[in-house]
């Protein structure tokens, strides 16, 4: 079960599921499910997140509204076309953390001091980039851009100081994210003793989508392959099981020092492989059940 928002005009976004019987437009199903159920208050179903806040994004949610009879009996399930324009599957998150140096052979890579806790830092919102949107290399921007492929938490309720036993019960589902870095402008701030959010913020520079996925459809999040390609090459490839800190941990680790909303977005980190994106790339990255984010690359004035 994978959730998703697409558009269908500029100004009108749909919700869509896809099951082993293929994509469905759910937006009119869950109104006629609401009304029928008498669900208070009424809430208009445009935005994927809009479920998260509500708590009702979950695959158990989703198979009850279309195993509903009286549903059934108003609406007919619309099958979308394969060319789906697919939107962002949260699209205000008052906050996206991501964190750095979560797996062994990255820290290595980048030749960074192995951490005792989680590290973690934050990206623009503005960055958001849906599956299939192009990802801008401004021409004033010199250096070296990469990619990182990276799992992406969901959360689906408001929580503070979560211990790492609850801490899986707070997540509405997963996505894939591609935390693209400006190196050589992280690098620079970094000696310099600067933060290195603006590397991190550029528009465009976060990818994600371009489903998400119910907690309670991914039997084991800490037991998932990623890959990552560019024009077909594989450049990363990984299990979530070679994280130095688990999900629950990274959840309870950023809780104790803000505040979490539904639809927040936590970046678990990336493997090692990271590299530098050209004009006229296609970067994929692949997380087991979660689908194949796809983006290509444009540098300004090209």
């Amino acid at each position: 079960m994978k959730l998703f928002s697409f558009k269908i005009s500029e100004h009108e976004v749909h919700i869509g599921a896809e099951t082993e019987e293929g994509l469905f437009d759910m937006t009119e199903a869950f109104a006629v499910y609401q009304h029928a159920k008498r669900i208070s208050p009424p809430v208009s179903f445009a935005f994927l997140q809009v479920m998260v806040e509500m708590g009702t994004c979950s695959a158990d949610a989703v198979e009850r509204v279309l195993s509903d009879s009286w549903v059934q009996s108003k609406i007919h399930r619309l099958r979308i076309e394969e060319n789906v324009d697919f939107d962002l599957p949260i699209h205000r998150p008052s906050k996206i953390v991501a964190i750095g140096r979560n797996y062994k052979d990255h820290v290595k890579e980048l030749d960074h001091t192995m951490p005792d806790e989680p590290l973690f830092f934050s990206k623009a919102t503005s960055s958001l980039l849906p599956h299939n949107g192009v990802i801008q290399i401004p021409d004033w921007l010199e250096g070296r851009v990469d990619y990182e492929g990276e799992l992406g938490l969901v959360i689906g309720s408001t929580c503070k100081d979560v211990d790492e036993d609850h801490a899986m019960s707070v997540l509405a589902g997963y996505t894939i994210i591609n935390d693209v870095t400006a190196r050589d402008m992280q690098k620079s701030d970094m000696d310099q003793g600067n933060p290195w959010f603006r590397s991190k913020s550029l528009d465009t520079f976060c990818p994600a989508g371009p489903y998400l996925v119910p907690a309670d459809a991914v039997d084991d999040p800490q037991d998932l392959d990623l890959t990552l390609k560019v024009n077909g090459e594989i450049k990363q490839q990984a299990n979530t099981s070679m994280m130095i800190f688990t999900i629950p941990k990274l959840i309870s680790a950023v809780s104790r020092f803000m505040t979490l909303h539904p639809g927040d977005m936590i970046a678990t980190g990336t493997p090692s492989g990271v590299g530098a994106l050209q004009d006229g790339d296609e970067v994929e990255v692949n997380i087991t059940g979660l689908g194949t984010l796809k983006n290509s690359v444009r540098r300004s004035g090209s």
